[in-house]
């Protein structure tokens, strides 16, 4: 049996960066900055441990913040959602969706129609950052 002492080249995602970076994933935000910000919401227990659902603490700040969430959703309140550039879960169900459209309507981040890249605006940098606790990318 013999072995092979070629290099082998470094795999690189094909995936554009700044597509990895923020994306929508149906009507919720996904990509690294959706995973930060699902991670951080584990860390300050606004989610369960399980991330099946919003803690008393996490619907208020939500609700703070102005997301509208529905009292009777039609589908799961919260949920994890597996990122498929990150492997890492980002926030999907009812808040995912109450989220991406509060950050929309505050100016945070912009669409083009028709395509799922979202951009971080400077206010939007800003207030993720301060809100997040995050270093958003430009």
């Amino acid at each position: 049996m013999g072995v092979s002492m070629q290099a082998h080249k470094t795999l690189l995602p094909s995936t554009p960066v700044n597509l990895r970076y923020a994306r929508t994933c149906y009507d919720h935000l996904a990509g690294e900055l959706a995973v930060n910000i699902y991670e951080f919401m584990l860390r300050e227990k606004w989610l369960a441990a399980d991330g099946l659902a919003l803690t008393s603490a996490g619907k208020t700040q939500l609700e703070r913040l102005g997301a509208v969430l529905n009292a009777r959703p039609r589908r799961k309140p919260c949920c994890p959602c597996l990122d498929w550039s990150e492997r890492r879960f980002h926030l999907g169900g009812d808040a995912g969706s109450a989220l991406m459209t509060l950050f929309l309507q505050k100016g945070w981040i912009t669409r083009a129609p028709g395509y799922r890249e979202v951009q971080v605006t400077d206010s939007g940098r800003a207030a993720l950052s301060r809100l997040f606790n995050l270093k958003v990318s430009g």
